[in-house]
């Protein structure tokens, strides 16, 4: 018999895997730039980036998360997507990175791609050949990242306490250990 202030196991596991998260994002922080407390506000990193960054520190920051991925055995395709859609969603692309690390994330939808839009026309004066078709797991792997950090972004925006802010994100319903 449950009581009241106890948690099931999978709902435990959940809020360890986000504060994982969190925690790997902070020690690379530390490493990084000592101090530097970055966490969600999608101005601040945009700001950052544009004022303070050149391409050179930008491709440097890419390329190191691109290599800790590969020494982690993700693969690079997968590497390079969660960085460009972390990017896209405004959130630093370290947090999503160590996101993807522990699996935790937005649930698929149960009807998989069926109810996502069609791909639009492409002319009919070019060959289909010249825009390939995307494979259903790249889709399904997109709409899950950006689900997923989009969802993170919005409760890093509205929560003071970034910590809660990870356990409510993993607190989610449709939040689990998925995989990506």
């Amino acid at each position: 018999m449950k009581r009241t202030g106890q948690r099931d196991d999978s709902q435990a596991s959940k809020e360890r895997s986000a504060l994982h998260a969190l925690k790997a994002y902070r020690e690379r922080r530390r490493r990084r730039r000592a101090e530097d407390t970055y966490f969600g506000s999608s101005a601040a990193f945009r700001s950052a980036i544009e004022e303070g960054s050149s391409v050179t520190e930008l491709d440097s920051r890419r390329s190191s998360i691109l290599e800790e991925a590969a020494q982690d055995g993700m693969p690079t395709e997968l590497a390079e997507l969660l960085f460009d859609i972390a990017w896209d969603e405004g959130l630093d692309p370290a947090i999503g990175y160590e996101l993807v690390r522990t699996g935790l994330g937005v649930a698929p939808p149960p009807e998989g791609l069926s109810s996502a839009p069609d791909a639009p026309e492409v002319d009919k004066y070019f060959p289909a050949w010249m825009f390939p078709a995307t494979p259903p797991d790249r889709l399904l792997r997109e709409r899950m990242l950006r689900a997923s950090f989009r969802r993170l972004h919005s409760l890093l925006g509205t929560d003071e306490d970034i910590e809660q802010a990870f356990r409510d994100f993993a607190n989610e319903p449709d939040v689990g250990h998925y995989g990506y």
